[in-house]
């Protein structure tokens, strides 16, 4: 396959503009474009950081990076949008992160990730070329399409092309796996799997521990719409925080469950399914609940674990230097969040073997039921997210949900490719018209086509 057989025109065009823009300041070194996707996720929402399946696709929207090699080891980095302001850093072991919400980041994150692992197969750190970056993004921004996800692996497939390093996509993918761990967003795999390994019209069965992935066909006459709720998910803020809770809510639940029914070395959800050779959710649920309150603390876990507090804390929340916050005045919702997951995960199996058989009755079913399983259980949906589902069942869709970590972002349907346009009509008539004109005509409500994963390729 050619290198550029991941690229469409307008990507290849948009890769040329920025290469014009940076070859007057290379003096003729060479030009590497990169390309990464955003991903949607179909089926498998909040089960990634527990160690359990996922079903995304990578889409039709992406971010490019044009990224010359320097003889220093700096960093200048420039985005097409000018609300993402220039930065200039130095490459380092460990490179010092921005302050919390600044873009530039997810472009650290990837970076550190590429350090920390050729550093650990012998690679000379101080050795790497820095590289003068140009930015030009299309996956919308705190809209739950991994736009974040999108930015730190191209930008890391960047710094490994100026310093002629290279693997197969299976190890970059979990090389990123956990990069946004450097910007305080305890995050699982999916979206950095699902930008590094997508493949054309085909949804990705994601297993974790080690990653796997698996191809499932997408069926034809089948369509995803994807639309904006135009109520910001930022993981950087307020999201983040409550996207942290959910993570240690399950790893509490994890840990708990698994001294119930008797395993041991259980740090999360995953340990648990994985060593058991039959599970329902309803019976894991139930042990959860003979077990435990529905709600509980940290220090009340931990004489149920006999574990010292503080040994307990920093497992959940990671040691003193870079502890997670979290309001401790609120209690665990330990119950409810395992339900989801494990339910969840449940639901991640039945559609594998729904979507390629084309049965989108039933997989419009599982979707619906994913929603609502996030909306009463996770408590990761908004009123805007359950009235665009609503709206979306309503103009016939076989199901719909939010897509992405939630509290806010975009909602996916499935529908018929014939009935496509009708349901964008209602979704334009019956929400987006009661919305700000000005806001709501920039936001993204379309059909998104399942497309291939991340790519690098020399320009000449």
């Amino acid at each position: 396959m050619n290198a550029t057989d991941n690229w469409d025109s307008e990507e290849l065009a948009r890769a040329e503009a920025l290469a014009a823009e940076l070859r007057p300041s290379s003096h003729h070194r060479k030009l590497f474009a990169v390309r990464a996707p955003g991903r949607v996720n179909l089926i498998g929402e909040h089960t990634d950081y527990s160690s359990l399946p996922v079903l995304p696709i990578a889409i039709d929207r992406s971010i490019i990076i044009v990224a010359s090699p320097r003889d220093d080891a700096n960093v200048e980095l420039r985005n097409l949008d000018p609300s993402f302001p220039a930065r200039e850093f130095r490459l380092d072991a460990k490179i010092p992160p921005y302050a919390t919400g600044d873009w530039a980041n997810y472009v650290k994150a990837g970076f550190q990730g590429v350090i920390d692992h050729f550093g650990n197969k012998g690679v000379e750190i101080d050795k790497l070329r820095g590289a003068t970056m140009i930015v030009d993004g299309r996956v919308p921004p705190a809209a739950g399409l991994s736009s974040s996800a999108a930015l730190t692996v191209s930008s890391a497939l960047a710094l490994m092309a100026v310093n002629d390093l290279s693997q197969d996509p299976l190890a970059t993918a979990q090389m990123v796996a956990r990069s946004e761990w450097y910007v305080g967003t305890m995050a699982g795999g999916m979206d950095q799997a699902a930008s590094t390994l997508g493949l054309r019209d085909h949804a990705m069965l994601i297993h974790f521990d080690p990653l796997r992935v698996s191809p499932v066909k997408m069926p034809p006459g089948a369509a995803i719409i994807v639309a904006d709720s135009l109520e910001v998910s930022d993981k950087s803020g307020k999201v983040r925080a409550e996207y942290n809770r959910r993570v240690i809510e399950c790893a509490i639940a994890a840990r708990i469950l698994g001294k119930a029914i008797g395993l041991e070395n259980v740090r999360m959800l995953g340990d648990v399914v994985k060593q058991l050779k039959r599970w329902t959710a309803r019976d894991l649920v139930e042990a959860l609940a003979k077990s435990a309150p529905e709600r509980i603390s940290i220090s009340q876990a931990s004489p149920i674990l006999n574990v010292r507090e503080e040994s307990l804390r920093a497992e959940v929340l990671g040691p003193s230097a870079q502890r997670i916050n979290i309001d401790e005045t609120r209690p665990l919702e330990i119950l409810r969040r395992a339900r989801h997951v494990l339910t969840e995960t449940e639901r991640v199996s039945l559609a594998a073997e729904a979507m390629p058989a084309g049965r989108l009755d039933e997989m419009g079913a599982l979707m619906d039921a994913s929603h609502q399983s996030l909306r009463d259980d996770f408590d990761a949906s908004t009123s805007r997210l359950d009235a665009m589902v609503a709206c979306a069942r309503e103009a016939g869709a076989f199901g719909a949900r939010l897509t992405g970590a939630g509290f806010g972002g975009c909602i996916i349907a499935l529908v018929r490719e014939a009935d496509a346009g009708s349901v964008l009509k209602h979704l334009q008539r019956d929400y987006y018209s009661r919305i700000d004109a000005g806001v709501a005509s920039r936001a993204l409500h379309t059909i998104v086509h399942a497309g291939p994963g991340a790519g690098v390729i020399r320009l000449s």
